[in-house]
């Protein structure tokens, strides 16, 4: 039965051990490791961090004047938020802005004279200032890009170029496109330092640098155009950006990079644009609220004047001055045509109601006194008085004379004449009096129609001056505006602030400390080798030892047989003080006293699969039980694949089979060997059908016959793994020994076993393991102690 595995026990010394005997694989990785380590310290380039700090301000942006009439416009104010500045001030576009004012289209490298640039190009190194030679570019023309321009200096005076690439990009540097691709180029040639070179991709000029004086001779130099977009990219990839604590309004920038001048230029340029870009903006803001208020107030002079123009036209067009006044003089007015034409009336009927007395009483005229009737009229009034006159005339006649007095007759006449006067006065002033009527009512209808229209004016009017003094307030104050925005945008400042300029951060390079790369290749040297021990330590499912026994099967251990070479096949006979025999000597005394009480004479020797060894354990097992004295018979039941003739001279005529088969004698079949106590029975002509014999009678009676002859019966068994043999035999054994080889037998193969010993279908059974190397194995390593002992 299958042990359970202890999974979380770790046998620290067992470790230590396997570690120690591949003790070669850690000096060679660590060797390695350093070596690959010292490669890439001198390799790499010292890459440096650099820090630099920025004030955001307040939440507001732009003129603060601006901001306080875009308020009272009720135009919507956003604030600012720290994440949103800084994705404005690490994106594409602002670093594109720094870079652009900064002169990094060309990268200078040297390939120093070391060493490890003897093959290749190991050590690359980045240069700034100090570079032998000037690259001038015609901005305005084609250039190769992202490519190595290779400059070798001859004298001088000249220099070799060398251009190499496939599919390399031209670009133009003034509108910071790419025109093309060349899709290989191979360009090398001598040219002169100071004279310009020019074709349809390169065009530049080369300068000699103080001579050459101070600078240290190299390998190599080569330069490097970089479009505007891969220095973009670059510098956006070692960008970073975060507020020194959290709600804080401090930003962090920090960057990486090797050339100390460039890393920190290009921080504080950044930084500057920025500023300067929200100052900008912010001047933009109040330039477009001057902008703003000016067309306000343009558009506000037209409608003043509109407004203003309205009114003075509607004043003019009704003639109103003061409204109130005017009003006031309208209704004394209308007072006065009434009472005027209540007078009319009054005189037209006086003078209708005369007109009618005259017409209808003739006498009427005798008796009315024109002052006492209260005519106002002058010539009728002088009528009055002359009819009146006539009547008193008449009346002094007509005492003193007859109807026929000529003087009566004349008088009477001259009343006739007047009275007619009278009436056709009368009926000229009723005449004009109906004229005078019509007159002032309809100039009473007039001042009617003007008061009905007086509330409409006043509205009107009320409305006009309204519109007009709004507009004109609104102007005034659009002109109070404008001046404090014109003063605010002259006096503008940003509220953005420089804290710290870039500098540089740490103590020293972050990628290519000497000291932690030294260490990290000494733990990456220790750490290969032991996890590939681990590793095939895990993978191999073989049998390490007596651990591994233990902990996959019930069947109970007997012993080890020590490792050895092809010339120790019968190291029990003939060198008996080896390693060898001293191990098949233990495996016979441990069997003696595990079965002493039992009385056993058949050892049977059996293995899962062919190459373990059981035929050699076998054979050296019987030979130490022949040399303790005991007469032992050995067999070979393999009859499949027999394997006697490796260690004795015997002859294959007769063996088993033919006495299983022919029914040979038992004597002849038995053959002695120079091993004193020590016959063998060999499997003999190999047969059809091995099964069937080992199944017969006879094999019965054969192993029956040897029990009385000798004191021990060996069988040499073939494997069960792969034929059915064992099973036959196995009734016949009082003893059974299963033979596993170190690092050969697989784990598995021990299911079939451990399922017969569970069922108990086999007795007395104990593992042998075959081949075990004491110098690899911590279980037994202390035999390697004891080496002195064996010869």
């Amino acid at each position: 039965m299958k042990k359970p595995n202890k999974e979380h026990e770790i046998d620290l010394k067992s470790w230590f051990f396997k570690f120690r005997s591949k003790w070669y694989l850690f000096a060679a990785f660590t060797l390695v490791a350093f070596a690959a380590a010292y490669v890439y310290v001198k390799s790499s380039e010292r890459i440096y961090n650099f820090k630099s700090t920025i004030l955001l301000g307040d939440q507001q942006t732009g003129s603060k004047k601006a901001q306080e009439l875009l308020e009272i416009l009720h135009v919507q104010n956003k604030g600012i938020k720290v994440e949103d500045e800084i994705g404005l001030l690490s994106s594409a576009d602002m670093v594109k802005a720094a870079l652009q004012q900064l002169d990094f289209s060309k990268s200078f490298y040297v390939v120093p004279d070391h060493w490890l640039n003897t093959g290749f190009d190991i050590i690359v190194e980045e240069q700034y200032e100090n570079t032998p030679y000037i690259v001038q570019l015609d901005t305005s023309r084609t250039q190769l890009v992202d490519v190595p321009f290779e400059v070798k200096i001859l004298n001088d005076k000249e220099y070799e170029l060398t251009v190499e690439g496939e599919n390399i990009p031209r670009y133009n540097f003034t509108k910071h496109e790419v025109l093309g691709i060349v899709p290989e180029l191979r360009f090398k040639k001598v040219l002169k330092f100071g004279e310009p070179y020019t074709d349809n991709n390169m065009n530049f000029t080369l300068l000699r640098a103080n001579n050459g004086e101070g600078i240290p001779s190299a390998k190599k130099h080569f330069f490097v155009l970089n479009s505007l977009a891969s220095q973009v990219e670059q510098r956006l990839s070692t960008l970073h950006i975060e507020p020194i604590e959290r709600e804080s309004r401090v930003l962090v920038l920090s960057t990486k990079g090797s050339i100390p001048e460039k890393e920190m230029l290009f921080l504080n340029t950044l930084m500057e644009t920025y500023v300067a870009r929200d100052l900008e903006e912010k001047n933009q803001n109040g330039r477009k609220t001057l902008e703003f208020i000016d067309n306000q107030i343009a558009s506000l002079t037209d409608s003043l004047k509109q407004s203003k123009q309205a009114l003075s036209t509607f004043r003019s067009s009704n003639r109103i001055s003061n409204i109130d006044m005017q009003a006031n003089s309208t209704y004394e007015r209308l007072q006065q045509l009434e009472n005027d034409k209540a007078k009319l009336n009054t005189d037209k009927q006086y003078y209708v109601a005369i007109l009618t007395e005259i017409k209808d009483n003739e006498g009427f005229t005798e008796a009315v006194s024109p002052a006492v009737a209260g005519v106002q009229n002058p010539i009728l009034s002088n009528l009055f008085l002359e009819l009146s006159e006539l009547n008193n005339k008449k009346a002094g006649y007509k005492a003193s004379a007859t109807q026929i007095n000529p003087m009566l007759k004349e008088v009477d006449g001259q009343i006739a004449s007047v009275r007619n006067a009278i009436i056709a006065n009368l009926e000229n002033l009723i005449s004009s009096a109906n004229i005078s009527i019509q007159d002032v009512e309809r100039r009473i209808s007039s001042l009617e129609a003007t008061l009905a229209k007086q509330p409409e004016n006043e509205r009107r009017l009320a409305d006009l001056k309204s519109q007009a003094d709004f507009v004109d307030n609104k102007y005034e104050f659009l002109q109070e505006k404008r001046a404090e925005a014109a003063i605010s945008l002259a006096t503008n400042t940003t509220d953005k602030k420089i804290v710290d300029r870039a500098s540089f951060w740490g103590n020293g390079p972050v990628n290519a400390a000497p000291r932690v790369i030294y260490m990290l290749a000494l733990v990456i040297g220790l750490i290969i080798p032991a996890a590939f021990i681990v590793l095939l330590d895990n993978v191999d499912n073989t049998i390490q030892g007596k651990n591994d026994i233990s902990s996959i099967t019930n069947i109970p251990f007997l012993g080890v047989i020590a490792h050895g070479t092809k010339a120790d096949k019968l190291a029990v006979k003939n060198n008996p003080k080896s390693a060898i025999a001293e191990s098949f000597r233990s495996i016979r005394i441990n069997l003696q006293y595990l079965l002493g009480d039992t009385n056993f004479k058949v050892i049977g020797v059996t293995s899962s699969i062919s190459g373990e060894g059981k035929t050699f354990c076998s054979v050296n097992l019987s030979n130490e039980l022949a040399l303790s004295g005991k007469r032992t018979v050995l067999i070979e039941s393999d009859m499949r694949k027999p394997t006697f003739g490796k260690y004795f001279n015997v002859s294959h005529e007769a063996g088993l089979s033919s006495y299983l088969e022919h029914n040979q004698p038992l004597e002849d079949v038995i053959q002695k060997t120079d091993m004193e106590n020590l016959d063998i029975i060999p499997c003999g002509p190999i047969p059809d059908n091995a099964i069937h014999l080992l199944e017969t009678p006879r094999m019965q009676q054969l192993i029956e016959e040897l029990k009385k002859r000798y004191d021990y019966v060996v069988i040499d068994t073939p494997p069960i793994g792969f034929v059915s043999e064992y099973f036959i035999l196995m009734r016949h054994m009082d003893t059974n020994l299963y033979v596993v080889k170190h690092k050969y037998t697989e784990k598995a193969l021990l299911n079939q076993v451990n399922d017969l010993y569970a069922a108990k279908k086999v007795k007395n059974i104990y593992i042998v393991i075959n081949d075990l190397n004491y110098n690899n194995t911590y279980e037994y390593g202390y035999k390697r102690k004891a080496s002195y002992y064996y010869v």
